[in-house]
């Protein structure tokens, strides 16, 4: 009767041990497979100055559902005065083309399609979205701090970041655009130098 009894403790013993260690590899497992998936969800940031290579868009839109097409080059960011919308360096370094296309909408808005090839070893980044949705939080503001008479940049406009390809390969989040020696009484229609800040980025 005693050997009955302690054989049976030992049995319950082992069991116990054999799903406490079941539960530790279960537990163990499940943190090995969603290391990856925390990696991939880091923010990434970038930022560029854009110069178009000429001011097509300037004066007039063309008829709504007109077509057009776009191109600049991409600079290191703080390369363009955002007072004068000339270069605040003297050897501007280019890191790549910018190209934009797309129709006129309403509004004085246009429906646009980007790509920003990073040099050809980097990769490109693809954004889409319609122009004039601004951000509340960043209004037209000086460019040159306290001078309130002006000149401008902004307000800050909101595009789609919808992929990426190369080093920025799964890219997606948010473009927040933002033009410099504006006039904020009319629609930006990407017709001087700009930036573009890509925020809220994730890895798919």
């Amino acid at each position: 009767m005693v050997n009955m009894g302690i054989k049976s403790k030992r049995i319950l013993m082992v069991r116990a041990v054999l799903l406490l260690t079941m539960l530790i590899a279960l537990f163990t497992c499940q943190i090995n497979l969603s290391a990856p998936d925390a990696q991939a969800q880091v923010g990434i940031e970038f930022i560029f100055d854009i110069v178009p290579d000429d001011d097509t868009l300037r004066d007039s839109l063309p008829l709504t559902g007109s077509t057009f097409y776009l191109q600049g080059k991409i600079y290191p960011f703080r390369t363009v005065n955002q007072a004068t919308c000339e270069f605040a360096v003297a050897n501007p370094r280019v890191l790549g083309t910018w190209r934009a296309w797309g129709e006129v909408a309403d509004d004085g808005r246009l429906v646009l399609n980007q790509s920003l090839l990073v040099s050809s070893s980097q990769g490109t980044i693809e954004i889409q979205g319609v122009t004039g949705v601004t951000l509340g939080s960043q209004p037209a503001g000086p460019a040159i701090p306290g001078n309130r008479l002006g000149p401008t940049t902004g307000p800050t406009e909101v595009v789609s970041v919808t992929g990426g390809a190369g080093n920025y390969r799964g890219l997606n989040g948010e473009g927040q655009v933002r033009s410099y020696c504006s006039d904020p009484s009319r629609p930006f229609r990407y017709d001087r130098p700009f930036c573009i800040q890509i925020i809220e980025a994730r890895r798919r």
